[in-house]
């Protein structure tokens, strides 16, 4: 059994400031518990909040200098490098509108001091940070451990891990969320915020998308190497402040 313990956040949505908060507060847990630590983070980095760029930055350090973290892609997160890898002409000018103007393409590239009126594929071609793409390119469909599997959205019910599809792992909502069939492992995912804005935990899963650009809170699961599972989350009365936190069970 691995002795590693696993942090997985859930979607960040350019809250970068949660982030950061959420990112100290780990760092000193892991410093009081004598642990080493890998970050795992479920995806939708961008987007909707107001500072992506950052965001995306303190993902690609923590990536880069905390040995087995990693960044699980979020269909967010897909919208830059579906435009520039995976279209072209007018659908690749559709998809970069439709990005910017339905789902909080806008406020990213805000973030980086970009005008989204008029903005192009080729803006976001030559003008977009290089590794920022490279993360975004890199990063993993989703993380398997001893008792969880981390992904951006869920799981397609009946079909093996192997076989999942791209859209399911980052797109599926129903019937991922209400089925009462054993995935083997427990599945940790983002993507649908969870009605009480507070992480819940079901027989199979475990949602952590608190809609933290909303809300001010951001959540994550400690993950032991025995499989058992803490939680903690942003406090939106505290600024700055990180609790432990009961999961709402369903």
């Amino acid at each position: 059994m691995s002795s590693q313990h696993i942090f997985a956040i859930g979607d960040i949505h350019g809250r970068a400031d949660l982030l950061e908060t959420l990112l100290t507060a780990i760092e000193e847990r892991a410093r009081d518990m004598q642990i080493d630590y890998s970050v795992v983070f479920l995806g939708d980095v961008i987007d909707r909040g107001p500072n992506s760029k950052w965001a995306l930055e303190l993902v690609r350090e923590t990536v880069a200098s905390k040995a087995g973290s990693s960044l699980v892609l979020g269909n967010h997160d897909w919208f830059p490098i579906r435009i520039l890898d995976e279209l072209s002409g007018d659908h690749a000018s559709m998809a970069l509108n439709h990005w910017i103007d339905n789902m909080g393409g806008g406020a990213t590239l805000l973030s980086y001091g970009f005008d989204p009126d008029g903005f192009s594929v080729s803006d976001l071609e030559r003008d977009f940070p290089a590794q920022h793409l490279t993360l975004l390119r890199s990063a993993a469909s989703y993380v398997e451990l001893e008792h969880h599997v981390l992904v951006h959205a869920g799981l397609a019910p009946g079909v093996p891990l192997a076989r999942q599809s791209r859209r399911d792992l980052m797109w599926i909502g129903e019937p991922f969320l209400s089925s009462i069939e054993s995935f083997e492992k427990t599945v940790v995912h983002g993507h649908t915020v969870t009605p009480s804005r507070r992480c819940e935990k079901a027989r199979h899963r475990i949602g952590l998308d608190t809609r933290a650009y909303a809300t001010g809170r951001l959540s994550a699961v400690h993950i032991h190497p025995n499989g058992s599972t803490d939680f903690l989350e942003t406090s939106t009365e505290q600024l700055g402040v990180v609790l432990l936190a009961e999961p709402v069970s369903l």
